[in-house]
């Protein structure tokens, strides 16, 4: 084999080990999305949760 060959096939590993990354990468970052939209729902939820019980201690506090 030529260097020249040598070269090519090395670049070409490289340009798939390059590849897997990027698709691992890609995964990652859907992941991560997912990720926070769980936790901004768990932030509603928590919030709407203590604003229930605001109210509710509020109308027990005025009306008591």
């Amino acid at each position: 084999m030529s260097e020249s060959e040598i070269t090519l096939q090395h670049l070409a590993d490289k340009l798939n080990h390059i590849h897997a990354d990027v698709e691992k990468n890609s995964d990652d970052i859907v992941r991560l999305k997912q990720e926070i939209s769980y936790g901004k729902g768990a932030v509603r939820s928590v919030a709407f949760i203590g604003a229930c019980i605001a109210l509710i201690l509020g109308v027990i506090r005025l009306g008591g």
